[in-house]
């Protein structure tokens, strides 16, 4: 029986007249302008699946949801995230029709519509090589896959991440300006498979690709219902030798996911509103930038490691040069896994992302100086200058019942370092 990776064989167009192509072909080479109508149509429809991936991908569209859809049209991602959630959102329904036609369809997706599988094939095909040194790899993709929806039994989709399509969407958060150096790393997905099909071509779509081993899991029924009629004694160990490897891949990601639970700690970084928990958050997200595209305020950047290994690239918010608005909540709507859940503005006013915190040894209040900058910029009335009868100085007062941590008066502050920032919940 076929892994889940392996290829399906060629059909021969000749059937029984194979001798009798091979004798007509001799001598003479295949016409560039010899392009079936059928082929003609699955390159056209391959390059359009293209072209509005990368309009998707890109800022250019005006409503929040647009930057997840292609994510979100991953069935590894829909599957991993709804076991994760216990929950199945209206993102859920981009990727069940995917879902739905691989069960019938081996590999249609990679086929017909995977905008990466389109870029590195072509890629792959500048390197000429009749030797698939790929086919000596052991099934990767398989093992990602079932480690990822293990962990995700436990709420923490390990390897989610590592989807294609969600590599494809962080790719395209280099375009977004100002170009920083944490948007640029966090494209550098998409590069690295193109490298890869380069130097080894077919080998992320033959024995890495979580996604492709997805499609090729969800047309085992079909198959093996097939080769009922051909049971053999191989095809009972090759099916058990299967088995197995399910039950010790997931059983690996449950461990994994469970000690990576434990010992994570929150409080390293500002997240977006509607994050989860901390110790999930970093687990469920899919890197894929939407919530950072979807900011209109351009406050979300890639994590580079301040929230520890497992939060790496993960969204964070810096008050640079704007804060988190008071009427906005863009980035909710923008997320396909559910790591930053739907939020209504009227939710946002009571929903605290951090809290400000005042260095009155840098407050110019200190050098008996008027400043009220920062309680006049907070949107939630959450700070208050109290002047001190026996001091005879004046000082800062956040309320923490009031103050979401929205960053407004971390960048009112004039002083240099700021006398008031925010910080994580709980740091």
């Amino acid at each position: 029986m076929m892994g889940f990776g392996d290829t399906m064989p060629a059909s021969n167009p000749c059937g029984d007249r194979t001798q009798n192509c091979r004798s007509a072909s001799v001598g003479r080479l295949p016409s560039p302008h010899m392009v079936s109508p059928e082929n003609r149509f699955h390159t056209l429809t391959r390059c359009c699946v293209l072209g509005i991936a990368i309009l998707l991908a890109l800022p250019v569209f005006p409503w929040p949801s647009a930057p997840m859809i292609v994510p979100a049209a991953s069935p590894h991602i829909t599957v991993a995230a709804a076991v994760a959630t216990r929950a199945v959102g209206m993102t859920a329904l981009i990727g069940l029709p995917v879902l739905v036609i691989a069960l019938f369809r081996r590999r249609w997706f990679c086929r017909y519509a995977c905008p990466v599988g389109l870029i590195l094939e072509t890629a792959g095909r500048l390197r000429k090589s009749s030797n698939p040194g790929w086919k000596v790899l052991p099934p990767i993709g398989q093992w990602m896959l079932l480690i990822t929806l293990g962990g995700a039994i436990l709420g923490y989709p390990l390897l989610i991440w590592l989807d294609p399509l969600s590599i494809f969407n962080g790719f395209f958060g280099v375009f977004r300006r100002p170009v920083t150096a944490s948007a640029a790393l966090a494209a550098m997905g998409l590069p690295i498979l193109l490298i890869l099909s380069l130097l080894w071509p077919g080998a992320w779509h033959g024995r890495i690709c979580p996604l492709g081993a997805m499609q090729d899991l969800l047309s085992l029924p079909k198959r093996l219902f097939r080769k009922q009629r051909e049971a053999g004694e191989q095809d009972v160990v090759d099916g058990m030798r299967l088995a197995r490897r399910c039950i010790l891949a997931a059983a690996a990601g449950a461990v994994w996911a469970g000690a990576t639970l434990k010992f994570r700690r929150g409080g390293k970084v500002i997240r977006p509103p509607g994050a989860i928990d901390e110790r999930r958050f970093t687990g469920l997200c899919a890197r894929c930038g939407s919530c950072a595209r979807a900011c209109p305020e351009k406050i979300i950047h890639p994590d580079l490691g301040a929230s520890g290994v497992a939060g790496f690239l993960t969204p964070a918010i810096c008050f640079d040069e704007s804060y988190c608005k008071e009427d906005c909540a863009r980035c909710t709507e923008a997320c396909p896994t559910g790591a930053l859940m739907p939020m209504k503005i009227e939710a946002k006013w009571e929903t605290q992302i951090g809290i400000a915190k005042v260095d009155m040894s840098v407050c110019l209040l200190s050098e008996e100086r008027e400043c009220s900058f920062c309680q006049t910029a907070c949107p939630y009335a959450a700070i208050d200058v109290v002047f001190n009868d026996e001091t005879y100085a004046s000082t800062i007062q956040v309320h923490p019942r009031k103050c979401t941590g929205c960053g407004a008066c971390e960048v009112a502050c004039p002083t240099s370092p700021r006398a008031i920032v925010v910080a994580p919940v709980g740091s």
